[in-house]
């Protein structure tokens, strides 16, 4: 699970960690990736690469799938999730070009939740970026809008209509993953 916001109380975290019980009722093991301690993306450091980058590469190696879960900030993706997806798409080896083999047709699954638009627009560029990595996104992302309540009170609960696109999300990904 890679959520594109660091705020520790951020409704793309309680989106993800919904997603997390839910995929944890199914008997499903899920991970945070840690995004907050990654050097930004560089050449003059990429060999040998940080510590905190090979952990990343770890846990999406070893994964069936990844679930990203992103706001939109001014209708892109946040410079962390960027930096984490450059990071991964890099070479792991110096001389040898190109991703690495470990996310070529790998399954993403991709979520947001924004203002008005239900970070729509955000998802649509991740959607070409992941694609360009080469993974293999599932079709159907889902954008969330965060009703304005939520921004007073810091805290939002996904409606019933909400949860089902999760939940759909989820068949999709059982689809991906066999």
């Amino acid at each position: 699970m890679m959520v594109g916001s660091l705020r520790k109380e951020s409704f793309n975290r309680s989106v993800a960690n919904v997603i997390v019980r839910e995929l944890q009722r199914r008997d499903w093991q899920t991970e945070f990736a840690v995004l907050d301690d990654l050097p930004l993306m560089n050449q003059d450091i990429e060999f040998p690469t940080p510590t905190n980058v090979m952990r990343l590469r770890e846990q999406v190696k070893t994964a069936d799938a990844l679930w990203i879960v992103s706001p939109e900030y001014n209708e892109m993706i946040p410079g962390v999730l960027k930096n984490a997806l450059d990071w991964l798409s890099r070479p792991t080896k110096a001389g040898v070009f190109g991703a690495p083999d470990f996310i070529q047709d790998f399954p993403v699954v991709l979520s947001g939740a924004g203002g008005r638009k239900g970070a729509k627009v955000g998802l649509a560029h991740l959607m070409t970026l992941t694609k360009f990595m080469g993974m293999r996104p599932l079709p159907d992302s889902v954008g969330l809008r965060v009703p304005m309540a939520a921004f007073q009170t810091n805290r939002f609960d996904l409606d019933g209509d909400q949860k089902a696109a999760i939940i759909a999300q989820i068949a999709q990904l059982q689809s991906a993953v066999k």
